[in-house]
């Protein structure tokens, strides 16, 4: 157990008094009167008071001396951390065909959290230039049944968006070799009918294609709420990149889609940059360096073959087609309005009623107006219409080898990029040196942000001297070990935002009269910009060419800075594990340290790994090397489950703290839940059974709640057996109740069993009470 504290001096201001009552009569023997309204006693618990506040501090001595000894090592409060989320930008309709195809959303463009007011205003600001395409995304096509394949979604055209009802499979259920998914993107979605697209071209460049999966508590591609839970491996960014080697990017850059769509020789493959997805395994960026001249190729350009595969019944769109539909007896030549035929394909005096004659005549026919046809007179025959009208550039995801785990997606997205929590401020003069030593300067605004990617504060500093040239070759430090008088280092506090200088013996003091000028630094952080999803909204940097923005997903990764008791607390983690994991026990303390992630505990299980293969994954026991962690998120859900940013996060903070060797994946808690809980409460006679009833109800809740139950109040622990005695205590100590007559509790799986004091909970699982569970029957004690 740690070492307490000693208490250097444990007299108090009653045994003071005391003491100094028993002394009086040893130094001045005539004072008799001890009574506190005697002036003399009144000076006497005076001095007492004023001894106790010295003896306060003093007793602060082992507390200055332990926070002392955690400097020596090294060991500060945590700064805050920024959080992150992905914005999805949708530009204005840029409808005219001088109007541009791609669209910079600078770096640092800042948008707001719109919603509730927050205790304080909270930005975001991207952290890269976006290159967005006046595009969308309007059509995905993908393995179905057989050899057949799917539209998924449907596409809205007046709101440029293409609604899925559900997650799909990519590369169908089977995720077999060859299998592959289309992708239709659709040029200025925003459409003018009046205007002529022909000309556009998919610009050259680099694609950026963000790609959401579903994570817990979502629908599946079955339709099936995701219960959880979901498990990763924590792949380092090599195993990220060689997760998508199996899969192989193509672009369509054939001119006659009717014969070559479907053929392999008229799709080009494209560069793959990057691939944050591990092949469509998790949500991330895909980055395509897209080639020139790609053509736009509507649906009724491609194949009636094609449409069927499909599902779809494509209308004529040539004289054959015509011809074919009018010999086989597709439509009724009759129900087709004679206007059509005459006014609008083009044909004279149709015979209607010879089909033989109808089919040569149009079959020797010029080329008929088939454009002219409204859409409506097709469909009233039975043809499906396009599910795009327009043309469509279209890109291919084919599988080379066949894949062990089937994905799911539940959305693809353009135009989408990262940002973070925070306001960037620029040009700022913190003050002008005095030429002493030990300088400090502040910045006006704090926290200072530390940088998700380097764990360094953003902040640059330069010296302007009184001729107005500049030094920015300052660095910043942790200390000044191994500083001397020449050395340009300077200290920063994150959370106050003070530089400290050095005293011209360890570090050069800034020449006099030299302005210390911070030229750029971010300021934010905290648990506030960890906001749900479609909440960032509020458009501050001025765009003209943004419609709108949004988050699709919640931002995740803010944490507020760690206090100095929570610095305390960390300490022997420290110590212990020296930021490395090598036990069980390491991996677990260093999972609750995850900045920007809220859990109540985690739990480390040995030798053990996840089979992903299976849904919900299984664990494979005994397995060398292996380690993995079930960790326990606070939120309101009553099986709380960690989120695939969480769990991201958590991966990402291990990483840098495992051994290279070691197969780490993170989980969220397996639930058993309680089948049987049946209760007999004899209440006492003046007790009222309905507040008996609602404290004894109320008090089972909270007891088996993964976060307020348990023995402490502080959650159920992983694996804790129930024991029946401790229910049984509960039970007793509720207000109004007497005895308890009766009491059987029952888990999944295991059958309920009167006489067992102990039920036991597998490693890392947790229990799960539901409230319909929980049958009370309470009455009075006669007799």
């Amino acid at each position: 157990m740690p070492l307490p504290p000693p208490n250097l001096d444990d007299r108090t201001f009653r045994s003071l008094v005391d003491e100094a009552i028993a002394r009086i009569p040893t130094y001045t023997g005539e004072w008799t009167n001890f009574n506190a309204s005697d002036p003399g006693m009144t000076l006497v618990q005076l001095h007492a008071w004023l001894t106790e506040t010295l003896l306060y501090r003093v007793n602060r001595l082992p507390d200055l001396a332990y926070i002392n000894f955690l400097n020596l090592l090294g060991t500060t409060p945590a700064p805050a951390r920024a959080a992150a989320a992905e914005l999805t930008f949708r530009f204005a309709a840029l409808d005219k065909t001088g109007d541009p195809l791609t669209i910079l959303v600078p770096k640092g463009a800042q948008v707001g959290v719109d919603g509730p007011d927050p205790a304080q205003p909270v930005v975001f600001e991207t952290e890269a230039t976006l290159r967005g395409i006046n595009a969308a995304v309007a059509a995905i096509l993908v393995p179905g049944e057989g050899t057949e394949r799917q539209i998924v979604g449907t596409y809205d055209a007046d709101a440029a968006t293409l609604g899925l009802v559900r997650p799909f499979r990519p590369f169908g259920p089977d995720a077999a070799k060859g299998a592959e998914m289309r992708v239709g993107l659709l040029l200025r979605p925003i459409r003018d009918p009046n205007v002529n697209y022909f000309l556009d071209r998919f610009p050259a460049g680099e694609l950026d294609l963000t790609v959401l999966v579903p994570q817990v508590f979502d629908e599946d591609a079955d339709g099936e709420t995701i219960a959880g839970p979901f498990g990763t491996e924590c792949l380092f960014p090599w195993q990220v990149a060689e997760g998508g080697d199996e899969l192989v990017w193509e672009v369509y850059d054939g001119t006659a889609p009717a014969a070559d769509f479907t053929t392999d020789a008229a799709w080009r493959v494209v560069r793959l940059r990057g691939d944050d997805t591990a092949g469509l395994a998790r949500s991330g960026h895909l980055y395509l360096d897209m080639p020139p001249n790609l053509p736009a190729v509507p649906f009724p350009a491609l194949s009636r073959a094609f449409w069927a595969d499909t599902g779809l019944a494509k209308p004529p769109s040539n004289n054959t087609e015509l011809a074919d539909d009018v010999r086989d007896g597709v439509f009724v030549p009759a129900d087709l309005d004679l206007a059509v035929w005459k006014d609008q394909l083009g044909l004279e005096e149709p015979p209607l009623q010879d089909i033989g004659a109808l089919e040569a005549l149009i079959r020797a026919a010029p080329s008929l107006d088939f454009g002219a046809v409204e859409e409506e007179s097709w469909t009233d025959l039975g043809y499906t219409p396009a599910p795009v009208p327009f043309g469509l550039v279209w890109l291919r995801a084919r599988l080379t080898a066949p894949l062990e785990v089937a994905p799911e997606v539940s959305g693809l997205h353009l135009n989408s990029t990262r940002a973070i929590a925070a306001t960037s401020r620029s040009t700022e003069t913190l003050g002008t040196s005095a030429g002493r030593p030990n300088q400090t300067f502040k910045v006006r605004r704090a926290p200072v942000l530390i940088d998700p990617k380097t764990g360094e504060p953003d902040l640059d500093i330069e010296l302007v001297d009184s001729a107005g040239g500049r030094d920015a070759e300052w660095e910043r430090g942790f200390d000044f070990f191994g500083a001397d008088r020449a050395t340009k280092r300077y200290l920063l506090d994150p959370e106050t935002g003070v530089l400290t200088f050095g005293d011209g013996v360890n570090g050069m003091i800034p020449v006099a009269g030299t302005r210390v000028v911070a030229t750029r630094y971010r300021v934010g952080g905290g648990a506030i910009g960890n906001v749900g999803p479609g909440t960032i909204t509020a458009l501050k940097t001025a765009l003209p060419q943004v419609k709108e923005v949004t988050n699709l997903r919640a931002a995740a990764g803010g944490s507020d800075a760690e206090t100095i008791d929570e610095a305390k607390l960390r300490a022997p983690q420290l110590l212990r594990t020296r930021d490395r994991a090598v036990s069980a026990e390491d991996f677990a303390d260093l999972a609750l340290r995850t900045p920007g992630v809220d859990l109540r505990s985690a739990f480390a299980l040995p030798l053990t790994r996840l089979d992903t293969s299976v849904t919900p994954p299984a664990m494979i026991e005994d397995s060398p090397g292996a380690v993995t962690v079930v960790i326990l998120p606070v939120n309101a859900e009553p099986t709380p489950q960690p989120s695939e940013d969480q769990l991201r996060l958590v991966c990402a903070f291990l990483n840098e703290r495992r051994l290279i060797t070691t197969e780490l994946y993170v989980t969220g808690p397996r639930y058993v839940a309680i089948e049987v809980l049946e209760v007999e409460l004899l209440a006492r006679p003046d007790a009222d059974l309905k507040d008996v009833q609602d404290a004894a109800r109320t008090a089972l809740e909270t007891f088996f709640h993964p976060l307020k139950g348990g023995e402490d109040g502080t959650g159920w622990p992983f694996g804790g057996d129930v024991y029946l005695g401790n229910v049984f205590d509960l039970l007793l100590a509720q207000p109004g109740v007497a005895r308890v007559a009766s009491l059987k509790i029952g888990l999944a799986g295991q059958p309920a069993d009167d006489c067992a004091d102990v039920l036991e909970v597998a490693p890392g699982t947790l229990l799960h009470l539901p409230p319909a569970v929980v049958a009370l029957n309470v009455r009075y004690a006669r007799g």
